[in-house]
């Protein structure tokens, strides 16, 4: 082999090598536990077949686990985007301070989000938290927040959407300035409405981003596991269990890692049909 054909070779092999000894091996490994009895308290483990995908789909933990996942995606994707839409909507006009409003509506975001779920422990405290400490003065009565089934989810979702939602908006903030201007002023000429030229003419207009947003963010909601780890570890009970956490209990606290290595794979999977619709739904709109 010449020495021009060589170089580019041993150039790539460092890149390469790390990505075999931290991506790919990990993978096959992984999916090698999943079809083994894998217990990490026990020193023989055995080929089993699918008997680990079994016992997952039979788990009605694992079913709790998925309706869970689903009612945050769809509680988080619910209050996010309108929110993200309408911020983006009054930061695309100009007014006075907006240089400095901006950044700030960017700033939460920015936070790790383990320092959110420690954020929300305090904000939520249900006995001298500074949130019911205001419920109480308008009147209302203190709410047990993250430590009550009922509104366990509700309080993720809600710090989730004030971490995610100036992440919604700052895309579509992008996408609504980098719109023609010219079907506007054609429309205010012809005489249509604020709400038309939104509903006719914004929405279509801004749909490939909408698409972009909306299915970036329900990737990210499917793998939540910080946040909810650090406020409620799953609890109360099994009332904020996603597939993440499910798969962390499964495979750390119970040792069963065989099972938690079949979990992570579905969620794998699941992951994998989400980004090939996204990548065919950005196919489509950019025709």
């Amino acid at each position: 082999m010449s020495r021009r054909r060589l170089g580019p070779i041993l150039l790539v092999l460092p890149t390469l090598a790390i990505l075999v000894l931290v991506v790919i091996f990990p993978m096959i490994y992984s999916l090698t536990v999943s079809f083994r009895f894998y217990d990490l308290r026990v020193p023989r483990h055995p080929f089993v077949g699918f008997e680990n995908y079994v016992r997952l789909f039979s788990d009605t933990r694992f079913h709790n686990a998925l309706i869970v996942t689903g009612l945050l995606l769809l509680g988080e994707l619910a209050l996010q985007f309108p929110l993200g839409f309408g911020l983006a909507h009054l930061l695309a006009r100009e007014f006075r301070g907006k240089k400095l409003v901006q950044p700030l509506l960017l700033l939460p975001m920015m936070i790790t989000p383990v320092v959110v779920g420690y954020m929300g422990r305090l904000l939520f405290e249900t006995r001298s938290g500074p949130i019911n400490y205001i419920l109480n003065l308008v009147g209302l009565s203190s709410m047990l927040w993250h430590t009550s089934a009922r509104t366990a989810l509700f309080t993720v979702i809600l710090l989730d959407t004030w971490q995610w939602t100036p992440f919604m908006m700052g895309v579509l903030l992008a996408g609504l300035v980098s719109l023609p201007s010219e079907p506007y002023e054609s429309a205010k000429v012809d005489g249509a409405s604020s709400l038309q030229i939104l509903w006719y003419l914004t929405l279509p207009l801004l749909k490939p981003v909408i698409a972009l947003v909306i299915i970036m963010r329900a990737l990210a909601i499917f793998q939540a596991f910080d946040v909810i780890y650090v406020l409620t570890m799953g609890g109360p009970g099994t009332a904020t269990e996603t597939i993440g956490i499910y798969t962390y209990l499964i495979g750390f606290r119970y040792w069963d890692v065989g099972q938690a290595s079949a979990g992570a794979w579905v969620l794998a999977m699941m992951l994998s049909v989400g980004i090939t619709i996204f990548l065919r739904v950005m196919s489509k709109e950019m025709r």
